[in-house]
């Protein structure tokens, strides 16, 4: 069992973590866009993500999340009206280049690629297991995702969600953090009766990014 897990203060951390994660890899990408006519627009975006901000010293895991899924629907929308400009897929590789600064340890070590999937799936109370093979790969295995309920409650209660599923961007934002370890992920979708999960077989392979089978989003 990870701190995050059995520690709100730990979940606290790392959902302010992640809210830093995706604000500056975004704020990056507009700049390695020269997107300069956008700036305004991101300006005006970021004074939402920072509103009303927790106190530094709040630990509340609750209210650092909250932030969290601001920013991320923020910025969400912020990429899907610009769809000539930016793209999900560039957000998630500048979010995971943040992450490695943030984490450089773990390169190139399955294991430790595999505990960040972990740490996050942990935030939201998700069903997993990771596990060491001998062989040197770890295995991720997400056998209850909360992130889809906690997103279709949300979606009941007439929050707008920009991505119609969960797995559009998540698994966009896993791999890149996985390849951000110098590894590789194949990883795979599933959909059974008591919920939505997904499997990430992790090597210590970055030369063969992109040459594994992903099945579609749900």
């Amino acid at each position: 069992m990870s701190a995050v897990e059995r520690d709100p203060a730990a979940q606290a951390t790392l959902w302010r973590q992640r809210v830093f994660e995706v604000h500056a890899a975004m704020s990056a990408y507009v700049a390695e866009r020269h997107r300069r006519e956008d700036l305004g627009d991101w300006v005006a975006t970021s004074a939402r993500i920072f509103a009303d901000l927790p106190a530094t010293d709040d630990l509340r895991a609750e209210a650092w999340q909250a932030v969290f899924f601001r920013a991320q629907a923020l910025i969400e929308q912020f990429i899907v009206a610009r769809p000539a400009d930016y793209r999900l897929d560039d957000w998630a590789r500048a979010t995971a280049r943040i992450y490695r600064a943030l984490e450089p340890a773990g390169r190139g070590d399955p294991a430790s690629a595999a505990d960040r999937l972990a740490r996050q799936a942990a935030l939201y109370g998700s069903r997993f297991e990771v596990q060491a093979e001998a062989d040197g790969r770890a295995v991720f295995h997400n056998r209850h995702c909360a992130i889809w309920d906690y997103r279709e409650r949300a979606r009941a209660r007439g929050v707008p969600i920009t991505l119609e599923s969960a797995c559009t961007y998540c698994t966009k934002l896993l791999s890149a953090f996985v390849a951000a370890s110098d590894c590789h992920a194949d990883w795979r979708l599933y959909e059974e009766p008591q919920g939505h999960g997904c499997v990430w077989t992790i090597t210590a392979d970055s030369l063969n990014q992109g040459a594994g089978v992903h099945e579609r989003d749900h």
